[in-house]
């Protein structure tokens, strides 16, 4: 509920203007740039990190995503509207609602399971859309959008964060205190600003609106429970973090890079607004259901 109502908080100071005009563009660019990248830096640099790369969660999450987003890229004749579609549809919103949830839910630790998804989250997303999107086409523009999404500060973070923490190297502690304070903002920014970038929303193309958030919400994080618990036997406190990370809501840059390639992103608009909106519903479900099992 705190998370919900901060949401909420931040639609109902974009929709009154109470705030200065063009906050919402600041308070994002500060939580992205700056307040998040500080939470993961600063959580990558504590965690215990695995002796190899962790496989098994990351293919119980990546493989239904990208099956799902292939079956999505395949099911239309107009490929670029094909390929916006199965990006909405599998692009989840970790920034501003996956990174909260875990952290009010499950604590901070739970974090850990979420880094290597975190870590390669955007690059996948983005290069399955490129590709599909750009089939025979040149590929110049895509390798530097890839290269784009691979300097995204919230990855770089996590990259850094690995790299100090493999190397042994202790931080002064007025750097690791700065950390820690950026960090303790994050989470409510990130809350404010969700709710803030709904304000602007409309809905739009609504049966295909709502197939993309059934998609988003339901389909995809029951593939990832089976294939985690099931499949993969992991273990439960990481098979809800997987869970919880693809129930998320449809990313707000699944919209950008749509409308960046020149696509219409109404659907993709559409889908952030109303996933966002049913996953205050479907989000307590799946945490119901993960702590039956």
């Amino acid at each position: 509920m705190p998370l919900f109502l901060l949401a909420a908080g931040g639609w109902a100071l974009a929709r009154t203007g109470y705030l200065a005009p063009g906050w919402p563009e600041g308070a994002a660019a500060l939580t992205v740039k700056l307040l998040l990248p500080a939470l993961l830096l600063n959580g990558a640099y504590h965690s215990a990190l695995p002796d190899a790369l962790p496989w098994r969660p990351l293919a119980a999450f990546y493989l239904p995503l990208v099956s799902l987003f292939l079956l999505l890229a395949f099911s239309g004749r107009d490929q670029a509207r094909s390929a916006s579609r199965a990006l909405a549809a599998t692009y989840s919103n970790n920034a501003f609602v996956g990174i909260p949830v875990l952290v009010q839910v499950f604590g901070e630790d739970s974090l850990r399971h979420a880094f290597p998804v975190i870590a390669f989250h955007s690059l996948a997303g983005f290069s399955l859309y490129y590709i599909m999107a750009r089939r025979g086409r040149q590929g110049a523009g895509m390798l530097r959008s890839l290269r784009a999404a691979a300097l995204n500060p919230i990855v770089a973070s996590l990259f850094l964060g690995f790299a100090l923490n493999l190397s042994g190297l202790a931080l002064p502690q007025p750097i690791t205190r700065l950390l820690a304070m950026l960090a303790d903002a994050a989470l409510p920014c990130a809350l404010l600003v969700l709710g803030a970038s709904l304000a602007g929303l409309r809905w739009q193309r609504i049966a295909e609106t709502a197939t993309i958030a059934t998609a988003k919400l339901a389909v995809l994080p029951l593939l990832v429970l089976v294939l985690g618990f099931y499949v993969f036997g992991l273990a439960p406190d990481a098979v809800a973090v997987l869970v919880v990370l693809s129930a998320c809501p449809v990313g707000v840059n699944a919209a950008l890079v749509v409308r960046a390639e020149g696509q219409d992103p109404g659907a993709a608009s559409s889908s952030i607004l109303l996933s966002s909106i049913a996953c205050m519903a479907t989000l307590p479900a799946w945490l119901w259901l993960l702590q039956r099992l």
